[in-house]
């Protein structure tokens, strides 16, 4: 068995900070060089050791067959937790084990079609508002459509649809703090006006949720929805503790409700204006399975060009594009040895462009996940959403609203890249295409 030094470092590393100086100019293009130096590799994150896992075998290693030994937490997750909160997708596996089972009902395969039925009425308000001509932000906008589908399904009524807007205007300036008071906590405490927006906004969501807590206990309101079964399996108001991790688990869910689900399907119409080719296909599928009326979930089996322009977006631009897991006991990962109470991360963005196992990794092709060539190593690299017990519990949810907006947008109107414009990927905590602006154009109702 080799000894963990015969595992490379990486170059680069600073006295001091070590590698967050390269980490920190140009996040995604550090793990992708890591790919040339192994499957495995040695950094280093200020004074603390770690390891970067650039093969997708190993990863999905790390997610299923050997989750055991592979924790959520670490030096660099353990502040991530203290400033956003323990919820089912942050959580460690032993609360895990216990939460999920209790909230997974939400997201069961029978209760998508109500929730496809309410995604139908949200983007029709949402999109009647547009005008001809108008140029939008798709990134902005896209995250609105998704606030109220979150809203209209997992925090019904009136009060929930307030603490999704709160959040929505809030969490940009959340997520701009988010990477420096993980790396830097020192920093984030200097009273610094950026450090004190970020404090307001964190504090300006929780009350929005506690607000929408006590409303929620007040009326006894069942809307069947996240909200309820949350306030079912949780204890009876007056432990601080509980409430807290009440107000984290909401908080969670509106993470991964507003922020992941806006960034795909904002990615999804900027591929689309600049491939007219793929645009072309889309539209004819559209009309084909649906002429001209709104899509039900139903339909979403039969738009399989969709589905496939959906996944291969994801497979770019994975809106998590950097996780981390510790080890719990001194483990084998690709014959090296690791210790226990190690970092080791992985880069969704950097593995789903190996080209070992994607051709042409760098292009946009949504034909790659037709049945001849999308085999079990691809579709096993594929990780937008995770993999094993840890697989985000709202995978189905997000294709759902994916599918069923991106349609209805499509059918209403005809995008059109703005001359000038330059798209690139802001990274934060999620990968979202900062500059991108689209044209609106009103089409017929013969579909031209």
């Amino acid at each position: 068995m080799p000894p963990p030094t015969t595992i490379p470092y990486a170059s680069g590393a600073l006295p001091g900070i070590g590698h967050i100086g390269s980490l920190a100019k140009d996040p995604v293009g550090f793990f992708e060089a890591q790919r040339a130096r192994g499957p495995i590799v040695r950094a280093r994150l200020g004074p603390r050791p770690a390891y970067i896992v650039n093969d997708p075998e190993l990863v999905r290693h790390m997610l299923v067959a050997g989750h055991r030994d592979f924790d959520k937490g670490g030096a660099f997750y353990e502040p991530f937790i203290g400033l956003v909160g323990e919820s089912l997708g942050t959580c460690r596996a032993e609360r895990h084990r216990v939460r999920r089972p209790l909230l997974q009902p939400a997201f069961h395969h029978s209760r998508m079609p109500g929730y496809a039925d309410r995604m139908r009425e949200c983007v029709h308000h949402h999109i009647a508002a547009w005008s001809e001509r108008e140029v939008i932000d798709p990134d902005e906008e896209m995250a609105r459509l998704a606030t109220g589908a979150l809203s209209a399904t997992m925090l019904r009524g009136t009060e929930g649809r307030r603490i999704a807007e709160t959040f929505q205007r809030n969490f940009p300036v959340i997520l701009s703090g988010l990477l420096s008071h993980v790396l830097l906590p020192p920093l984030s405490r200097v009273p610094l006006p950026a450090n004190r927006r970020w404090q307001e906004a964190v504090a300006s969501t929780y009350q929005a949720i506690s607000e929408l807590v006590e409303y929620r206990r007040s009326t006894a309101e069942d809307e069947s929805d996240l909200m309820t079964m949350l306030l079912a399996n949780s204890p009876p108001p007056g432990d601080p503790a509980e409430d807290r991790a009440l107000h984290e688990e909401v908080f969670g869910f509106l993470i991964g409700g507003i922020e992941t689900t806006g960034s795909m399907m904002a990615w999804a119409l900027h591929v689309l204006a600049t491939h007219p080719e793929e645009y072309r296909r889309i539209q004819e599928e559209l009309e084909e399975c649906l002429a001209g009326r709104d899509p039900r979930h139903e339909d979403i089996p039969r738009l399989r060009r969709m589905q496939r322009l959906l996944t291969e977006v994801l497979r770019l631009y994975p809106p998590i594009w950097l996780l981390s897991r510790t080890t719990v006991a001194p483990t084998v990962l690709g014959g090296h040895r690791l210790p226990a109470g190690v970092d080791v991360f992985y880069s969704p963005e950097a593995l789903h462009r190996d080209p070992a196992v994607f051709d042409a990794p760098e292009r946009f092709d949504p034909d790659r996940w037709t049945g001849e060539r999308a085999g079990r190593r691809q579709r096993e690299a594929l990780i937008p959403f995770g993999a094993g017990a840890r697989k985000c519990i709202g995978d189905n949810f997000a294709m759902t609203e994916g599918s069923i907006a991106l349609a209805m947008v499509l059918q209403r109107w005809r995008v059109r890249t703005v001359p000038g414009t330059k798209v690139r990927p802001r990274i934060r905590l999620t990968q979202r295409p900062a500059g991108l602006r689209l044209r609106l154009e009103a089409r017929s109702p013969d579909g031209r």
